[in-house]
């Protein structure tokens, strides 16, 4: 815990640093390192055992009977041969969101899952088939925090369902307590993915995973008002301003200034399969988002456009500079499904980073990383630096 002159002494800095500069960077002209899965907990090894038998004849069924515009824009996603291998592309692990974010890291990702009424994700299918074979001593589970009705912080129901902070309230109370002691810290970005799949209808017995409703979309919002406070949150309606359409806003450069964003959030949904369709309760009623706390993925020409996700730097190597300079904020990554950390193959990280997206996502912040090289994606040593694209 910082004390309370280092606290009064980082908040008197913040106004002195920006007038001490000539020209501060916007929102949209940095850089951050951020990790993907920032809650992932290593599964039990004994999960694929019984799990991948059942799953991996279904994922390769489906990746067969894709149409063929869609088969090209997963491999665009999903580069690497992993990708279908379910144990293969787990193969990270994270500390707790405090350390990621007191070494630097500046960008988070929670995984939401829908629990209205509690209990929903405390029996996985996989422990229940390792149990019912004899099997014990199980990684265990936050099983008191499980119970609760509410949303859940887990990657994959039944599979990869371990995590350091298992619900959305209990993530987002340690994102405001590192924040209480790191006052006019520099901004921090958090995804977040509503989860819509579902592999109760393929596996009898699996956990059957709720809609993302209205209610769901109402719940994270209260959340975030509550627990992180609508002051400490950077909001659609500020880069919008007076403009028509939040991506307007954000096209015109109406980004907050880096002084303006410290000690804040900005909360990023990403939508999966950008299926706008699922994102209907939270969009319908409020053009542009207006009145929202969270932003949404978005491509160029939708009003809400204001933050895109573009995974692939080496393919899109070109079109990812481009859209930063219109003023879009951008999130690629860094490696993608544990292939570029097993090879030590640093060319996808560094397109990124060249690339100016604003957001840089890894599953390996920290060396010598979980297959024992040098591949990492280090934070910067002021946790930000000027955007090699825009930046001033």
């Amino acid at each position: 815990m910082k004390t309370l002159l280092q606290r009064l002494l980082a908040a008197a800095l913040v106004p002195l640093a920006a007038a001490a500069g000539a020209a501060e960077p916007r929102l949209n002209q940095i850089q951050v390192i951020g990790t993907h899965n920032s809650y992932s907990q290593p599964a039990d090894p004994r999960v694929f055992q019984v799990m991948s038998p059942r799953l991996q004849p279904m994922l390769d069924a489906m990746i067969q009977r894709m149409p063929e515009d869609m088969r090209r824009k997963m491999e665009d996603e999903h580069p690497n041969p992993l990708a279908a291998n379910l144990e293969g592309a787990l193969e990270y692990r994270f500390p707790s969101l405090d350390t990621q974010l007191r070494a630097g890291l500046r960008s988070l990702e929670l995984d939401l899952n829908v629990d209205h009424d509690g209990g929903r994700f405390l029996a996985p299918l996989s422990y229940r088939l390792l149990r019912a074979g004899g099997e014990k001593d199980l990684a265990p589970l936050h099983t008191d925090a499980l119970r609760e009705p509410g949303l859940k912080v887990l990657h994959m129901a039944d599979v990869d369902f371990r995590s350091s902070c298992p619900t959305f309230r209990i993530c987002l109370r340690q994102l405001r307590e590192w924040s209480d002691d790191n006052p006019g810290h520099t901004p921090v970005f958090i995804l977040l993915e509503p989860k819509f799949s579902n592999l109760a209808a393929a596996l009898p017995d699996a956990t059957q995973v709720a809609p993302f409703d209205a209610r769901a979309f109402d719940e994270m919002e209260a959340a975030l008002g509550e627990i992180i406070g609508r002051e400490r949150l950077i909001v659609p309606d500020q880069v919008r301003g007076g403009h028509a359409t939040l991506e307007a806003g954000a096209l015109a450069g109406n980004w907050p200034t880096l002084s303006q964003a410290r000690g804040k959030f900005a909360f990023l949904m990403i939508v999966p399969g950008l299926n706008m369709a699922t994102f209907a309760p939270y969009l319908e009623g409020h053009p542009s988002l207006e009145g929202r706390l969270a932003f949404v993925q978005g491509e160029p020409g939708m009003p809400h456009a204001a933050f895109l996700m573009i995974d692939n730097a080496i393919t899109q190597a070109s079109r990812i500079p481009e859209l930063v300079r219109k003023g879009y904020l951008v999130r690629s990554r860094a490696d993608i499904d544990t292939g570029e950390a097993r090879k030590n193959d640093v060319r996808r990280r560094d397109a990124a980073l060249a690339s100016g997206a604003q957001i840089i996502s890894t599953d390996y912040p920290f060396a010598p990383n979980i297959f024992g090289n040098a591949y990492e994606v280090k934070p910067f040593a002021e946790s930000w630096r000027a955007n090699p694209v825009n930046g001033k």
